[in-house]
């Protein structure tokens, strides 16, 4: 049986693992068998906006359910396509499930293209599923699916805020510091800080603090609690990977013209979300959309390299003090996600889900 995890798109504690049958394939289609998974808090904030973003829309499944995506590897079990081999092992976005087919478009020899008609109008950069050439250990493919999406998010949101010289700001403030994509954007900052010369601020929990300091990215970790009284009246510009509506309020009355601009990017304080449009020089940054500009400008391959490069860099610092947790999806799956929504993961782990060979 293909097992799924299933979660009520407007109640998202009403989840559970459900059985259907194993897809089979036809002519030019493929099924692949999902091998292991990363899980975060940017999954929870596919979740959060899979209607108004179109997350929900990737791996269609019986209302009023959905199947939040996840970045990993998968192996092909069925192929009724000439050009794909059973075998074969491939990364890319899956379903929180066992099993997914999908029909192959754009075959090259180092990828191809899920060109299911579901998905044709949706970002490319989802669609597209890399060929896993050679063997790598457990760790070393956790920590790929763990790092590889935030990461990249990470490096195009600081490309972007590059290429707008940081909005003149002298400060750039961090929430949610302790999130695996804030300290993505934390590294590249602190890696480049010859080159821009800003103040790096992370807002943190206070049980979180200690964590976020013993990283070495920040100039300044300050609680919540504290940020009225220790953040600094300067020019400022504000990377939100939280989400909470009332910190941005705060900060934007706090800072006043001092606020130069805010990049909303996460959703870590899911519960504390809520409309932005009071909040001045704020707006959304969707990943997806640079990386198409980011390609054109530099062309695929050196976009690519550029990507890579920086993330081998920042995946060595994090293997030192970021510990991997396998998770078996049957045995584990719901209770990760549950914590997860309730904010019960400590930044120091890293979470993967493995899924048995059956």
């Amino acid at each position: 049986m293909n097992h799924n995890f299933l979660v009520h798109k407007k109640d998202f504690f009403d989840c559970d693992v459900r059985s259907s049958e194993i897809p089979r394939t036809k002519e030019n289609e493929v099924v692949f068998k999902i091998e292991s998974y990363a899980f975060t808090s940017n999954n929870i904030t596919y979740a959060v906006v899979g209607d108004s973003m179109g997350y929900w829309n990737f791996f269609p499944t019986h209302e009023p359910n959905g199947i939040i995506p996840v970045w990993g590897f998968a192996n092909v079990v069925e192929s009724g396509h000439t050009e794909i081999k059973v075998g074969e092992r491939f990364y890319g976005y899956w379903p929180m499930a066992h099993y997914l087919k999908v029909q192959p478009a754009h075959i090259k020899s180092h990828g191809l293209v899920d060109g299911s008609s579901h998905r044709s109008k949706l970002p490319p950069l989802y669609n597209y599923y890399a060929r896993v050439k050679g063997t790598s250990s457990k760790e070393e493919n956790g920590y790929y699916s763990l790092i590889k999406p935030l990461f990249t998010t990470a490096y195009l949101n600081y490309r972007f805020l590059q290429e707008e010289r940081f909005f003149n700001a002298s400060q750039i403030v961090l929430t949610s510091a302790s999130s695996k994509t804030a300290l993505g954007i934390a590294y590249m900052l602190f890696a480049n800080r010859e080159d821009h010369g800003k103040k790096i601020i992370g807002l943190t929990s206070e049980s979180n603090q200690d964590f976020v300091e013993s990283t070495g990215f920040y100039d300044q970790v300050i609680p919540y609690g504290d940020v009225s009284d220790k953040l600094t009246d300067r020019s400022t510009m504000v990377i939100d990977l939280s989400g909470n509506t009332e910190l941005l309020q705060n900060l934007t009355y706090q800072l006043k013209e001092q606020l130069k601009f805010v990049s909303l990017i996460g959703l870590a304080d899911w519960t504390s979300a809520g409309p932005t449009k009071q909040i001045p020089k704020a707006r959304f940054f969707f990943a997806p959309e640079y990386a198409q500009k980011l390609f054109a400008d530099l062309g695929p391959e050196k976009a690519n390299k550029m990507i890579n490069e920086a993330q081998e860099k920042f995946t060595k610092h994090v293997s030192g003090w970021m510990e991997l947790e396998f998770v078996d999806f049957e045995k584990g799956v719901k209770k990760l996600y549950i914590d997860m929504l309730n904010g019960k993961v400590h930044p120091s782990k890293g979470y993967i889900v493995t899924i048995k060979n059956e």
